[in-house]
């Protein structure tokens, strides 16, 4: 039987040429720049969709969370880092083999600045502290820092900044660090117009300062004020998604979001559902918040970082979101509905339960915060 000859592979012609189809959705074309971005390979972790995204502040509580979402859609993501290597080592494995890129870099330094942009589609800011050092005050971090980041972002051909803040930023707030805030979004908007702002209230998490720190000092967590401050907790995998979706959204050039929980809970409600939550009573101790920032005043003269009087006066100011103002955006203006406190706050503080609970199914029944939720338990409250 003979063979068919158009079946041979014959030496020394040409291969035939293969064509890759592309959809809509690879092809990115930037507003303010005019750039056309193509993505290449299958689409997920093992392809790159055309973007480069410079994170600053990759190594803190948000940034991991925003380098592993972007690097999951094969974006290149360049984490900016000072000190250490090993502050940013655990991020290389959330992206593929050379889709994460590690870059030493000084706030103070433009040119080191300018080289971790350089060939970024977009930037987004996430530097912050709660506190001062001998290197840093909070004037050089969030306004001088995020200005220059933004005109050297502007120079480098960026087409998108988006820089986080918070939602108690005002130039009127009784915390130096909230003043300091909203001065730095105003520097930022002079410096990249166009420039997304994003507010977001106290965040909870894997490694969040409020769920894990009343489970950690349970049996002596101080609180000023009877812990009657009013908190609007927002996931931190929620604040993530939305940066994700603004980066990718031409049409939210520009827009500021407000990013909080729609229920309002006071400290003294958190306690009692971590309390709940963990089988064991959290001993809460109240102080007064003059003794307590003058502690604090001595411990910040420690080498070490314990805590701060700027910490301190943190803990007496409300989440308060802006009233009034129709041109702030929210979860909903994105279609987002974020996680329930009640239904989410287990997997963070569920190593904090006696050996002999620590298996224990949630009962939502047994909490009086569980019968005012308008939501069934389902699977979609469990975060990833």
């Amino acid at each position: 039987m003979l063979a068919n000859p158009l079946a041979r592979n014959f030496k020394g012609l040409p291969a035939p040429i293969k064509l890759a189809k592309r959809g809509k959705a690879d092809v990115v074309v930037r507003k303010t720049t005019g750039q056309t971005l193509v993505g290449r390979g299958t689409h997920g972790r093992q392809s790159w969709n055309g973007q480069t995204v410079t994170v600053f502040g990759c190594s803190g509580f948000l940034g991991r969370y925003v380098v592993a979402r972007l690097a999951r859609e094969g974006t290149k993501v360049i984490i900016p880092y000072r000190g250490l290597y090993e502050y940013v080592r655990h991020l290389r494995p959330t992206g593929d083999l050379g889709m994460i890129v590690p870059m030493e870099f000084d706030i103070r330094n433009p040119r080191q600045i300018e080289e971790c942009v350089r060939y970024s589609d977009a930037v987004i800011n996430l530097i912050g502290r709660n506190y001062e050092t001998k290197n840093f005050t909070f004037d050089q971090v969030h306004v001088e820092g995020a200005q220059r980041i933004a005109e050297i972002s502007r120079e480098a051909g960026v087409s998108r900044l988006i820089h986080m803040s918070s939602i108690n930023a005002r130039t009127n707030a009784h915390s130096d660090v909230l003043v300091s805030k909203a001065f730095g979004e105003q520097r930022v908007r002079e410096s990249f117009p166009g420039a997304n702002i994003v507010r977001s209230a106290t965040m909870y998490g894997y490694e969040d300062e409020l769920l894990n720190n009343i489970g950690k000092f349970k049996h002596f967590y101080m609180t000023v004020n009877n812990a009657q401050q009013k908190l609007r907790p927002v996931c931190v995998s929620d604040v993530a998604h939305v940066i994700d979706i603004i980066r990718d959204n031409e049409e939210t050039i520009g827009q500021t979001y407000e990013l909080y929980n729609p229920k309002e809970y006071t400290r003294k409600d958190v306690i009692e559902l971590v309390q709940f939550l963990i089988h064991e009573k959290v001993w809460q101790v109240n102080v007064p918040p003059k003794l307590l920032r003058l502690a604090a005043q001595i411990a910040d003269i420690m080498p070490f970082h314990y805590t701060s009087q700027h910490e301190v006066d943190l803990m007496s100011v409300d989440d308060v979101p802006t009233a009034n103002d129709l041109s702030i955006q929210t979860f909903a203006d994105l279609g987002i509905e974020p996680h329930t406190l009640e239904l989410a706050a287990l997997q963070y503080i569920r190593h904090y339960r006696p050996s002999q609970h620590e298996e224990d199914a949630m009962e939502p029944k047994g909490y009086k915060a569980f019968r005012k939720l308008r939501v069934p338990v389902s699977n979609k409250d469990i975060v990833v």
